[in-house]
């Protein structure tokens, strides 16, 4: 369908945007130019992927991972300096963020919680609040064994 038949139809520029994957300025620069007979339901893309950027890091990625391979606990400090050898002209930055992509992270444990007989722990906390007409205070208990929270002002 014709841009003009959406926008006749009572569509809204920002709605025509989300539906064809454009940008809503777009639109009214194809409604400012005179483009109402442009043909939006063709399944052409209207934008292209922008280009990968080339960094100058980049012919020293494989020296990084051979590196981590060896010592995983290598610090980018110390690497940025051996691919500097290697010829690198760069900067620290990049070598530091490749880095942080990369290294390999052991898999985290899960938490254990602590476990308390009945009767035997609880946690205590006391705050002050200000209210307009003076202030409160608050006790608040939390047992260790039911989590059963006592709070009292």
């Amino acid at each position: 369908m014709r841009l003009r038949h959406y926008l006749e139809q009572g569509i809204s520029k920002a709605e025509l945007s989300g539906r064809f994957g454009v940008s809503r300025r777009t639109i009214d620069r194809w409604v400012e130019s005179g483009q109402l007979d442009l043909d939006l339901s063709s399944d052409r893309a209207w934008y292209s992927p922008r280009p990968r950027v080339a960094y100058k890091v980049d012919p020293y990625k494989e020296l990084i991972e051979v590196r981590f391979g060896e010592f995983p606990k290598l610090s980018a400090k110390r690497l940025f300096d051996e691919v500097r050898a290697a010829g690198y002209d760069g900067g620290y930055s990049r070598v530091r963020d490749y880095v942080r992509e990369v290294r390999p992270r052991p898999p985290q444990e899960p938490p254990v919680r602590f476990e308390t007989p009945a009767g035997h722990q609880g946690q205590v906390e006391f705050g002050t609040f200000r209210l307009p007409w003076g202030p409160w205070y608050a006790l608040l208990v939390v047992l260790g064994y039911s989590r059963v929270l006592w709070l009292r002002f």
